[in-house]
């Protein structure tokens, strides 16, 4: 039986989901009766039976299927990720697997640009410039970007499959072009696996698989067409699932055997994501990256407060968390912010302002901003913002009602008593990011383990050098906690040394990835129904004025913490 939280959880994203398809709907009344007829046809296509699955089952369909046919929601960058994981897996299973990469991002005209591009002779503002991809696609271009790299590093041949007007064609005319190109790419790599992304709307039934079949009858292959689908955050599927633990970060469904769906996001952060790139694309704000990830522009005009309401959106979700903690909004003063959004990372404008801090915290909070994607200021209530994401907005969002709610401030002279602030700091964040999105994937201690025995006898350069170092921190750090909690000590004497005595970028890291561990544990046990919602209101409103009031805090968190 689902426990209280977890029914009071289905409700919150059923809410938010009916907001998110209504608006993302209303934005495309005016779309044309024969993407709307597409639209139906592969609603009314998909099974309504479904069944627990693995990504081992989906690997062996793949390996043992001519076409791979992945269904992609553009605007939604876990959409993406979701063929990028596959393709790692799939690489790593069949290590000598040949694959063929078939994008319906670039048009089979443009394929010389597209090879100048994956052999290194243009880079990616002449790419995009060539291919008129703003214009054309527009879809946010680190997404795809990464789905590039990765097969070009594997030396896969990468193709285009658009037809030569893309979207001015009618979407029939464009799945035979594209079937014509996969059975062309068939035939050039007789030993390979086509993997095609395209638009979730092309893989009904009756639209591309039908089209390649009859391309593959009329060329006298059809023996040699087999065809496996897979989908993405399917809406129907989600709340089919709702009784089910929210906790997993990735489920895999079975509808048929040649059918899968990848469920990495709830629906309601799929329709935002397609509003959101309306709404930027609509005012001329190219090429941004607005879901679960970082934000990159490539080519458009600066962001304006007409594009998008970020305020609006945060102040939402604010409201979201709030209401589902069970606190009165009336009594909450939640407005009382201020965003500054600056995708270089240069917030010239606040740290002028900001006299009431040194220069090297200043500074610090604009670096912080610039590695995270955002960096809430308890002091005076600002976030900062690099990466228009839902995710960063949630973490800032919760971080702004632990701060309204209890005078949250993470910044004292005490270097031991600075480092466990953090920690709740980033604690709290997590849990509200989880509260919203809860397939968001979060490095746990196993995380750790792992990524250590995997590289305990490689040289690691910059930034992986550097993970491996919080990752020893994090998992010394948990083995200090564990001795002070077992042994019923509850007093606090000075973590091990160097755990805060790291540089100020590890330092940092160390005590965002404990706050992560704590926050998503707490998440897990509230939807276990083994931590009340009361327990986390008091610890959001709870006041933490000196460092005993914080260390009991921390250890009374600690123990929530799973091995």
């Amino acid at each position: 039986m689902a426990s209280a939280a977890l029914k009071q959880l289905q409700l919150l994203h059923k809410t938010l989901y009916e907001r998110a398809y209504a608006e993302a709907h209303s934005l495309v009344a005016g779309t044309s009766r024969t993407i709307l007829a597409y639209s139906d046809k592969f609603e009314s296509s998909l099974p309504d039976h479904i069944e627990k699955s693995t990504q081992l089952e989906v690997l062996e369909a793949m390996h043992a299927s001519k076409f791979l046919l992945y269904g992609d929601f553009h605007a939604l960058k876990q959409s993406q990720r979701g063929l990028l994981r596959l393709l790692r897996a799939y690489s790593q299973r069949y290590r000598n697997a040949p694959i063929v990469l078939a994008l319906e991002m670039f048009k089979q005209k443009d394929q010389g640009t597209l090879d100048s591009y994956v052999n290194g002779e243009i880079n990616d503002a002449e790419l995009l410039v060539a291919t008129n991809y703003n214009r054309d696609w527009g879809f946010p271009w680190p997404n795809f970007k990464a789905i590039i790299e990765f097969a070009a590093s594997r030396g896969v041949p990468i193709i285009g499959i658009n037809s030569e007007n893309a979207g001015k064609d009618s979407l029939p005319v464009r799945d035979r072009f594209a079937s014509e190109i996969l059975l062309d790419a068939a035939e050039e790599y007789p030993d390979h696996l086509i993997v095609c992304l395209i638009g979730e709307y092309h893989l009904a039934d009756s639209h591309l698989p039908k089209a390649i079949k009859r391309e593959a009858l009329r060329r006298g292959t059809s023996g040699e067409a087999s065809i496996t689908r897979v989908l993405t955050n399917v809406d129907r599927y989600y709340f089919q699932l709702q009784d089910d633990s929210p906790i997993q970060n990735t489920r895999f469904l079975k509808a048929k055997s040649d059918l899968f769906c990848i469920m990495n996001s709830p629906p309601w952060m799929k329709w935002q994501s397609y509003s959101i790139w309306e709404e930027m694309r609509s005012s001329g704000f190219g090429g941004t990256d607005f879901d679960s990830g970082d934000i990159e522009q490539v080519d458009g005009d600066d962001y304006t407060e007409d594009s998008f309401d970020i305020d609006y959106q945060f102040m939402a979700m604010a409201k979201n968390l709030a209401g589902f903690l069970g606190f009165k909004e009336a009594s909450l003063d939640l407005a009382n912010f201020n965003i500054t959004y600056s995708p270089d990372g240069s917030f010239d404008a606040f740290l002028d302002a900001a006299d009431w801090a040194p220069p090297r915290i200043r500074s610090r909070m604009v670096g912080r901003a610039n590695l995270d994607g955002f960096y809430y200021v308890n002091e005076t209530n600002n976030l900062l913002i690099t990466s228009l994401s839902i995710n960063n907005l949630a973490e800032a969002a919760g971080q702004h009602l632990h701060r309204t709610l209890g005078e949250f401030c993470d910044r004292v002279d005490d270097p031991a008593e600075q480092f466990y602030r953090k920690v709740i700091k980033a604690m709290i964040g997590i849990f509200a990011s989880k509260i919203l999105n809860p397939r968001r994937k979060v490095p746990l201690l196993s995380h750790h383990r792992t990524f250590l025995a995997k590289t305990s006898r490689r040289k690691l350069l910059g930034h992986a050098a550097t993970r491996r170092e919080v990752s020893r921190a994090i998992l010394r750090h948990h083995e200090w906690m564990m001795e002070r909690i077992t042994d019923g000590e509850g007093k606090f004497r000075a973590p091990m040394p160097k755990i805060y005595h790291l540089d100020m970028i590890t330092d940092h890291e160390v005590a965002q990835g404990i706050g992560y561990i704590i926050g998503h544990n707490v998440y897990r046990r509230v939807m276990a129904n083994r931590v009340s919602t009361t327990k986390v209101r008091d610890i959001f409103r709870r006041p933490t004025p000196d460092f005993p009031s914080v260390w009991r805090l921390i250890a009374e968190l600690y123990g929530m913490i799973d091995p």
